[in-house]
């Protein structure tokens, strides 16, 4: 039987990860703010400006580090015209207005003295039309070099009424590479290789995974390991991952399919927990183990409502749902914000700017996220270990945890009524958010609430 030439980093199944949209974050250096920049705190628009910047995300590494943030995930920072770097128009540039790339070799510099990874995103499947390949192609037409580096259906470029050429969702500012071509293969290579090489940065967030052509994206991530074995190559996959793992092509991906479960269980209401466990067992078993402990679990993004406004601004089910993916197999993912009490609807407003008064901050979240990250960084059994059923009733969803010598309890009650639980063995479980007493034959959880306890031997 065929053996993987590469596995997932082993640093990944300890981490925990913050996202990051760095224009949102914090402004560290207001004399690079762009023209038009807008007051930090206003609600964002589609073409909205605010002046973060890679200065800023360095300036609060302690802070996230005070979360137990292990790994920092920013979505695009190479120039470009947009707020959010999704059309890229120099790839080997990071953006003036967050910092150029000096503010990256120091912000890559400051995290790793102090343990954490830094994982930038790659926009691979198409540029932005700003681009000076792309600009050629508008100049020259068929005389350019770079004409076969995009798929137009003509002679010349035509945008309107709609674009005669790939580009992505119909978006005409978002031109396709033609990835048929070796020229456009070696180029976005070289991209991935010089930013690895050069700034030492952790791994790649492959954007539009689902509209990458599987060769490329397993020849991407074979330079990855080249160059770097313990470097992280996650794939942003809609559905089901299980295809790129066979062809060995990811490491794991931002895990959408689980965030549909975690809205219907935890924010909506609208699934029982044994609709839920059916659904992760379902999941869990789609991929191979040490794919599963290398996903990215998150309950929001940058593209998503954020969770706290699915949850009717309900903090207790937010927190529920951060519980689970602090005790799961996979990396957990904090959406920038989510901890202080952040809201949003669709995009853009789930991209608000970071609220820096602390006053604002609601402790009712951050103190249990917290609780959450140091438990987990305390427990080789939540971060590594073998996940087994337990219970899964009305709205109470129970499973362990078991490594070594060390087995965690979990149970989650998405209920609005107290449940109590028969314990898998005879205590005493120490209470793990209480920090003091045992329970030893079953367990009261509470409403919206959980119980974390831990039995060793």
């Amino acid at each position: 039987m065929a053996t993987r030439p590469c596995q997932p980093p082993e640093w990944v199944k300890d981490a925990v990860f913050y996202q990051i949209f760095p224009d949102r974050f914090r402004n560290g250096d207001p004399s690079n703010d762009p023209p038009g920049t807008r007051p930090w705190g206003e609600i964002p628009d589609r073409i909205s400006t605010f002046g973060g910047d890679l200065q800023g995300i360095c300036d609060k590494l302690h802070y996230l580090q005070s979360l137990g943030v292990t790994a920092i995930y920013l979505t695009p920072i190479f120039q470009a015209p947009s707020n959010h770097k999704y059309d890229t128009q120099d790839y080997f540039q990071v953006d003036p207005a967050f910092g150029g790339n000096r503010a990256l070799r120091e912000l890559v510099g400051e995290a790793h003295a102090r343990g954490m990874k830094v994982v930038l995103d790659g926009v691979f499947n198409h540029c932005g039309d700003h681009h000076p390949f792309f600009q050629d192609v508008l100049a020259r037409g068929p005389a350019s070099p770079y004409w076969n580096w995009f798929e137009v259906w003509g002679d010349r470029v035509v945008r309107k009424p709609e674009p005669n050429y790939a580009c992505w969702a119909g978006v005409p500012s978002m031109p396709e590479w033609n990835h048929g071509n070796p020229e456009v293969r070696e180029y976005l290579l070289g991209v991935v290789r010089h930013w690895l090489c050069e700034y030492a940065i952790d791994g790649w967030r492959l954007d539009t995974g689902d509209y990458l052509p599987p060769d490329f994206v397993r020849e991407l991530y074979s330079l990855v390991k080249e160059v770097n074995p313990q470097a992280y190559v996650l794939g942003e996959v809609m559905g089901i991952a299980a295809s790129w793992f066979k062809f060995q092509a990811l490491d794991g991906a931002m895990n959408y399919r689980l965030r549909e479960g975690l809205v219907a269980f935890f924010a909506r209401g609208e699934w029982s927990a044994d609709r839920f466990a059916h659904f992760l067992y379902g999941l869990r078993r789609s991929y191979p183990p040490e794919n599963t402990f290398a996903m990215y679990n998150l309950v929001g993004s940058h593209d998503t409502p954020r969770f706290l406004t699915l949850c009717r601004g309900d903090r207790r089910r937010l927190i529920l749902a951060y519980a689970f993916l602090f005790t799961y197999p996979g990396a957990p993912a904090i959406y920038y914000g989510d901890e202080v009490g952040l809201e949003g609807g669709e995009d853009p407003d789930c991209r608000r700017t970071f609220p820096w008064e602390e006053h604002l901050w609601d402790q009712t979240i951050q103190t249990p996220i917290r609780k959450l990250s140091q438990l987990r960084r305390a427990s080789p059994a939540l971060r590594r270990g073998e996940l087994r059923p337990w219970q899964a009733r009305g709205k109470l969803l129970s499973f362990l945890r078991v490594g070594g010598r060390e087995q965690v309890l979990v149970a989650l009650n998405a209920g609005e009524e107290a449940q109590r639980l028969g314990l898998p063995a005879p205590g005493p479980w120490r209470d793990l958010l209480a920090g003091q007493g045992s329970w030893r034959t079953e367990v009261p959880v509470p409403p919206l609430g959980m119980r974390l306890l831990r039995r060793r031997g």
